[in-house]
């Protein structure tokens, strides 16, 4: 029988059941377990026709004595090649026609096929391969010769650890701590010392302290009145001689303190003047909101300002960073904001660090170095009702003022854990204004003209005071740290101000304030000027150098 006759033959028998299969469509309904079943219709057809064309190419080998045939046969492979493209190509066909029959399926499809390497995740990487890969790198740094190369193999170690976050715990067995300190004196190079400090605050290598012990900053929330607290800085700057984040180790902040602490200890730092200027504008864009636009955002987002804006302005301000970042600059302090978890089991604060801490410490607080820095301010001043809630991974994270109004006992904390063997030299702790208190007489009690019958709305706002409450928490300090150690400074106002005040005359009264809180409290301010200027003994001096050539060695 003539060959090329008997393959089309076959073909013609393969084509009738490519001809049956298309009345299936009129029938069947176009579900995803029909696509699943057709395609691998496709698949069986196609095997079978790989079969036959094998089984033709051993005939057309047997007969290839036969030079008439030759014309033929090649003829009949183009024809069998033209047939397997047109059938593979047909599930597509299908699937194609499948999506324009079914407009809701199409939104789930993915618009390109990822190839499978692409996905290949870390859960398909083996604890031995790990390991091996972070010996490996480390080897490479060690051995780099040029600054070029040691760059590159810093940078493939940071995106390792990254990528694997349990590979920090082998590094520190293999001696990463003694290898990154050893490449650090070694180099001239900026852009690799740069990079080794961020390896050594990602490993959680704490660097010893400045000064006589540590000098820690806590700013609360307050919105504008956080003008206040620049006003006061300006102060401490005037008496030391030194800008803010060269007097203190530890800044922590929360709401409107986060901005503050942000801009200050970063390395795109600005001047307090520059924050104040920045204040007063962003102040005016932001809560400037024409008001029946912002109650119906209110009503739908929950946010009465424009939070896009604001995030567009925290990002123009802070630039898109990452948080550990911060640490290339070796005159940035330990940076933390504090934000509250609404979506956890129990309403919890959150802490964005710009640090690690060591190994085998852990903090009573649930936080991470993970973010942008613009996003750990955007959390902590995301206020209830003025912005909307900030979505990360899995949390819902909102103003940490709900939590922790007053950050300075977790300042103190989060520092301790960092170097729990050096002593608190100074803590300076900024509230952003409060109101005279009201004095009860000898008895106990306030006057009568105040005693009455409550609403309920008097009684939300005096519970939710008490839980914002900045003032406890300095009561319970105050009692526990030594006089020339803390320090705390909350001005009384005139008028207290909500946190969107823009009015000039209202922001000129807060700055009216605060000079005249400086002119009554200016042996305070000299005092806390001068423990924060104490400098390391000779003694620490010398503990601090031993401790460094010890890591050095590796001992």
């Amino acid at each position: 029988m003539n060959i090329l006759t008997e393959s089309k033959a076959k073909m013609q028998n393969q084509w009738k059941s490519f001809i049956n299969s298309k009345s299936l469509l009129s029938i069947v309904k176009y579900n995803e377990n029909f696509k699943l079943t057709l395609n691998k219709y496709w698949v069986d057809v196609t095997k079978k026709l790989t079969l036959s064309s094998n089984d033709y190419d051993k005939k057309r080998n047997f007969n290839n004595h036969n030079t008439s045939l030759q014309s033929s046969v090649v003829a009949s492979d183009d024809l069998l090649q033209n047939t397997r493209d047109q059938i593979l190509a047909l599930p597509q066909l299908l699937n194609n026609l499948f999506t324009k029959l079914n407009p809701r399926v199409k939104e789930s499809l993915p618009l390109t096929t990822v190839p499978k390497w692409k996905t290949y995740t870390k859960s398909n990487i083996t604890k031995d391969s790990i390991l091996s890969r972070t010996k490996h790198i480390l080897n490479s740094i060690v051995i780099a010769e040029s600054s070029t190369s040691q760059l590159k193999r810093i940078e493939d170690f940071l995106a390792h650890i990254e990528q694997y976050p349990e590979a920090r715990y082998h590094t520190l067995k293999e001696g990463v701590v003694k290898v990154l300190l050893r490449a650090r004196q070694k180099s001239e190079n900026e852009k690799v010392n740069e990079s080794i400090r961020e390896a050594l605050a990602v490993i959680g290598y704490i660097e010893p302290l400045p000064c006589r012990g540590i000098r820690i900053l806590s700013i609360d929330g307050g919105g504008l009145r956080g003008l206040l607290v620049i006003e006061m800085l300006k102060k401490l700057e005037k008496l030391t001689g030194r800008r803010v984040h060269e007097m203190f180790d530890y800044m922590c902040g929360v709401s409107t303190g986060a901005i503050l602490a942000a801009n200050l200890g970063s390395p795109k730092r600005k001047s307090l003047e520059e924050i104040s200027d920045l204040y007063k504008a962003l102040s005016m864009k932001i809560f400037n909101q024409n008001a029946l636009r912002g109650t119906s955002s209110l009503v739908w987002s929950h946010a009465y300002y424009d939070t896009a804006l604001w995030e567009k302005m925290l990002q123009e301000q802070l630039g898109n960073e990452d948080l550990i970042k911060t640490a290339r600059d070796p005159c940035s302090p330990k940076f933390s904001a504090i934000a509250t978890v609404f979506n956890d089991a129990h309403v919890a604060a959150y802490i964005f660090r710009n640090y690690t801490l060591p190994p085998r410490v852990e903090s009573q607080y649930m936080g991470s170095y993970r973010h942008k820095l613009w996003e750990s301010v955007r959390a902590s001043a995301a206020a209830p009702t003025y912005f909307e809630e900030f979505k990360h991974g899995d949390y819902i994270l909102s103003d940490g003022g709900i939590m922790v109004n007053n950050p300075c006992a977790v300042a103190i904390h989060e520092a301790k854990r960092l170097w729990p063997n050096r002593p608190i030299q100074c803590v300076v702790s900024f509230g952003t204004g409060r109101t005279p208190p009201i004095i009860p007489n000898n008895e106990g009690h306030i006057k009568e003209g105040n005693i009455g019958s409550s609403s309920w709305k008097d009684k939300f706002y005096k519970i939710l005071a008490s839980a914002t409450d900045t003032e406890g928490v300095h009561i319970v300090l105050n009692d526990l740290l030594p006089d020339h150690v803390y320090y705390r400074f909350n001005p009384y106002l005139t008028e207290m101000i909500s946190m969107d005040e823009v009015r000039p005359d209202k922001v000129a009264l807060l700055e009216q304030d605060a000079q005249m809180y400086i002119r009554k409290n200016e042996d305070k301010f000299n005092q806390a000027a001068i423990a924060l200027s104490q400098k390391k003994t000779a003694s620490q001096a010398a503990v601090d150098w031993i401790k460094l050539q010890k890591d050095i060695l590796g001992l």
